[in-house]
């Protein structure tokens, strides 16, 4: 039960936090808010501070920043419809931005704790087309396709959202005089030449030639995934300074909110079902689940464990939010744009009925995944 809660706490406050971006942009620009809750349907309790209703409901998946004039101008001076474009643009922005802003904060701590792991590879499996392509044990994948490889993720994840696709891979060797160490392969069985940590890369001096190949991956009928046919033992290593950190932090950014993109792309190309699909109540599940394995190892290891479902949860949310689907903060940002460009907005009655189908689409949505989340849970 803790652990479920702990998933709603945190799914709450990623919330609370994009629309916090709405509120505090709202306040700056003078634009009036009426009410800001967290939670969805009936309050469970609330207060009223400087002309804004603070609420909490009873559903904790949700949340709300209602401004004055939001839909229809009265004429309100402090309305939202009242204030210029660009200043409605950084409202309904904000949202999205805390949401990237959020999983950056908690990226830096992660990398900060944990480090990064290099993609150098441990081990080459035969017969299978990385070994046919020349790459070899101790090999640092330097980009796919020309995506660069800052982290073992980058590459692991590539794989997953391009299968069946051919890779032009660029990968760094150290030459017989560059300084090498030796490293216990996974099974504990022979050795396998590979960089002992960072600072055997990018030390001064060190030397290394480039390479490039290109091959494709093969279907593992056992495992129903497509490999290239490569072992990697993840070894972490701290940044070299402080901008190196903040990189790898918001590297933890762009890598989750790339995956969240590219997903949508195997939906589409069929390499996921609806099956694939989860709401909100599969999330929690799913992070009351993750939370629960890691609790033997201390409360430090589900604290970070939380933070990095964050960076998930807050780059998904930011992504999405940012598509340019009516009822979406991306949907309302393209009216707006429009109207900055036209000098002026879209009839408001247009503007509100395209909304609104795009409202009851996502609503269907929600109640498909809604019913797939309790399915999943129910027979799996």
């Amino acid at each position: 039960m803790l652990n479920i809660l702990a998933a709603i706490l945190l799914f709450g406050f990623i919330i609370l936090f994009h629309e916090l971006g709405h509120f505090l942009l709202a306040k700056l620009n003078g634009v009036g808010v009426i009410e800001f809750s967290l939670g969805m349907g009936p309050r469970l309790a609330s207060f009223s501070w400087h002309g804004t209703r603070y609420s909490l409901k009873a559903l904790p998946l949700g949340g709300s920043c209602a401004m004055a004039d939001e839909d229809t101008d009265s004429g309100q001076p402090d309305g939202f419809l009242n204030k210029s474009v660009w200043a409605r643009i950084s409202v309904i922005a904000a949202g999205p931005v805390f949401n990237f802003i959020l999983a950056f904060l908690f990226g830096v701590i992660i990398v900060g704790y944990r480090g990064y792991d290099l993609p150098v590879l441990t081990s080459v499996m035969e017969g299978y087309p990385a070994a046919e392509a020349g790459l070899q044990p101790g090999d640092l994948i330097l980009s796919m396709n020309g995506q660069r490889m800052l982290d073992y993720r980058d590459l692991s994840l590539y794989l997953q959202l391009h299968p069946e696709e051919e890779l032009k891979v660029r990968y760094a060797r150290m030459t017989e005089d560059g300084s090498q160490s030796r490293a216990d392969a996974a099974g504990g069985e022979g050795t396998a030449a590979v960089p002992d940590g960072a600072a055997d890369w990018y030390a001064e001096g060190i030397s290394y030639e480039t390479y490039e190949t290109s091959f494709s991956t093969v279907l593992n009928e056992e495992t129903g995934t497509y490999m290239m046919g490569i072992e990697h033992m993840p070894r972490y290593h701290k940044a070299e300074n402080l901008l190196h950190h903040l990189r790898l932090g918001w590297h933890e950014v762009v890598f989750q909110g790339k995956a969240a993109i590219q997903s949508f792309g195997l939906l589409f190309r069929g390499y996921l079902g609806a099956e694939d699909l989860g709401g909100p109540i599969r999330i929690v599940a799913d992070m009351g689940q993750v939370v629960e394995q890691v609790r033997p190892a201390g409360w430090l290891s589900v604290l970070l464990t939380l933070m990095n479902i964050g960076v998930v949860l807050n780059a998904s949310l930011g992504v999405m939010n940012l598509l340019p689907i009516p009822a979406l903060d991306g949907g309302r940002l393209v009216f707006l744009l429009i109207e900055a460009v036209r000098g002026r907005a879209v009839k408001p009655e247009t503007e509100n009925m395209i909304h609104l189908a795009g409202m009851m689409l996502l609503m269907g949505l929600m109640l498909f995944i809604m019913f797939n989340d309790i399915r999943n849970l129910v027979f799996r």
